[in-house]
């Protein structure tokens, strides 16, 4: 009889035992609708939904206080031993029912704390520490403090001391393999605008090591050699001149200039440069290797700055323009690009020398076992460690 009314109001139903929204109600429809299921009929009143939302869950943190979360079904069984009951069933149930608890007690303390930050502020109750890899990994044993009287001493007498002491300025020679492909030119188009002092010479048919003698005579400071692989840049072979070290990196997540949304584009001015987390001894050697392809005279007025990071073993490189606002509180960051990752895969003392060069660090796949052990950054983070502008 109800189905062969006219549709004239907004019911919906999934089953006759099932509930009945009535929306609007003005015809007849709901009358027979309530007599079929022997229910009153129950109008809703077209309210918006975020309205009917927060009445429906007006102080109801303050109600679940009052009773203690939800109506607990069971008594408490926190304090049983599961290990002394033998019969399987009833241990799994004990199991779940101790859960259970644990869980309804975890999140009254959750709605007691909200209840007290929201009255009494944010700043009420000290905010938890996440347990995250950065807070539980390894301590290093080789960690760098700053202020050590015998790391200031290695440092004015290391390969880099001309370069921090202002007697050399950056000078860099680019190259490339020996058939680099079309990307790699885009990228190394891009890494030019962000790196001053960057000439680049083809590779044509010469060794590395025949490129470093004559990149020596020269006068250069760096050798830059980059490789790609399957049509992406892939390779870094970094050598400080005329000594040494030479380090190589595994280049990642290249994204050009062109791919980032609302990008800045460059400026000759000569960029700021910052260092961060570079805190064990390989970390330290590899941030004062990457800090020597800087000047140190930056043009503040470009308000250009290139980021370093490094986080779990992987230097994020980055290139923003900032503007500080009224003020001088904030700053606005627009990226310019290229954005790219280096993993660091070996150390060696002195230039780059294959057969018999002696290294200082070489990655090995067995090292990454654990997930909370690194060795170019400490086991907690140090704000801007090393910061060079």
């Amino acid at each position: 009889f109800f189905f062969n009314e006219p549709a004239t109001t907004g019911i919906y139903t999934r089953s006759l035992v099932g509930s009945v929204r009535c929306v609007q109600e003005t015809g007849i429809n709901a009358e027979y609708m309530g007599i079929l299921m022997g229910k009153e009929k129950k109008i809703i009143q077209n309210k918006p939904f975020s309205r009917r939302k927060e009445e429906a869950n007006k102080d109801s943190v303050k109600k679940r206080i009052e009773k203690g979360g939800r109506a607990k079904r069971f008594s408490s069984v926190l304090h049983v031993d599961t290990k002394a009951i033998k019969n399987k069933e009833r241990r799994k149930d004990i199991i779940y029912r101790q859960k259970m608890e644990n869980r309804r007690a975890k999140k009254l303390q959750k709605l007691k704390e909200k209840q007290i930050r929201t009255e009494q502020g944010e700043d009420a109750l000290p905010k938890k520490v996440p347990r995250t890899i950065e807070n539980l990994r390894v301590k290093d044993e080789t960690y760098i403090n700053e202020e050590d009287p015998e790391v200031a001493k290695e440092e004015e007498i290391d390969e880099f001391a001309d370069y921090f002491k202002e007697k050399r300025t950056p000078k860099l020679l680019v190259t490339t393999c020996r058939r680099p492909k079309k990307k790699l030119f885009s990228f190394l188009k891009e890494l030019q605008q962000a790196i001053p002092e960057f000439l680049y010479y083809p590779r044509k048919n010469f060794h590395i090591k025949k490129i470093i003698e004559l990149a020596t005579k020269r006068e250069f400071t760096d050798v830059l050699v980059f490789g790609d692989r399957a049509n992406k840049p892939s390779t870094l072979i970094l050598t400080h001149l005329p000594k040494g070290p030479t380090a190589t990196f595994r280049i990642t997540n290249v994204v050009l200039n062109k791919q980032i949304f609302h990008h800045a584009n460059p400026t000759g001015h000569m960029p700021e440069l910052i260092l961060n987390n570079f805190d064990t001894r390989i970390g330290h050697r590899i941030g004062r290797m990457l800090a020597a392809l800087f000047p140190q005279q930056p043009d503040f007025v470009g308000r250009r700055v290139v980021t370093l990071h490094n986080q779990r073993d992987f230097i994020f490189f980055r290139h923003h323009r900032y503007m500080f606002n009224e003020d001088g509180t904030k700053a606005n960051l627009q990226e310019i690009g290229p954005r790219f990752t280096l993993r660091l895969l070996s150390l060696q003392h002195g230039t780059f020398d294959t057969s018999s060069g002696e290294y200082e660090w070489i990655y090995r796949p067995d090292m990454y076992t654990s997930r909370r052990k690194f060795y170019l950054q400490l086991f907690f983070f140090l704000k801007l460690s090393l910061i060079h502008i």
